[in-house]
């Protein structure tokens, strides 16, 4: 009777083990393995001009990439880009991303001013370089907000990004 009940006992506590075990496991890999999303946004998208409400020039734009995020590292964004009708951005342009203070870095030599977007690549803006597209005036900033709909929401896009352009 005695061996039976100190039987039962360590199989008890050999069962409790491996629970335990796999869930400590299954949290390693949560912190440590990261996770791989794919992001695919193309659509029509209207440019829109800050200083000129009457600009509005539909474009195609085209991201393609994959979204990494891990508990132990930045998120990263690996992708292209590709806008029609925008001189520089007509060919897919490399993106390598790192999320850092809540904003989207690293771009270099980028045919646009900047690009932002949320932490899961949604609520995208980019801002192109002035000049850059035909037609437009140096100096005068153009942006794109795909999935606004119309200038104003597109506005309320750029200021939340860039609330320094409300009071231009």
């Amino acid at each position: 009777y005695e061996i039976l009940r100190c039987l039962v006992g360590s199989e008890m506590c050999i069962r409790d083990s491996i629970a335990i075990a796999v869930l400590i496991l299954n949290l390693v890999v949560l912190v440590v393995v990261p996770t791989q999303t794919p992001v695919e946004l193309s659509q029509t998208v209207t440019e829109y001009a800050l200083d000129d409400e009457a600009f509005a020039q539909t474009h195609t734009l085209t991201l393609t990439g994959t979204l990494t995020k891990s508990m132990l590292h930045k998120s990263l964004f690996h992708g292209t880009l590709t806008v029609s009708g925008i001189d520089g951005m007509e060919q897919p342009y490399m993106l390598m991303l790192t999320r850092e203070d809540g904003k989207w870095v690293g771009l270099s030599d980028a045919p646009f001013s900047s690009i932002s977007a949320g932490k899961d690549m949604d609520e995208l803006l980019i801002v192109l370089q002035s000049g850059q597209d035909a037609g437009t005036e140096p100096g005068s900033v153009h942006f794109l907000a795909p999935d606004t709909g119309n200038r104003h929401a597109a506005l309320v896009r750029l200021y939340t990004y860039y609330p320094a352009y409300r009071t231009k």
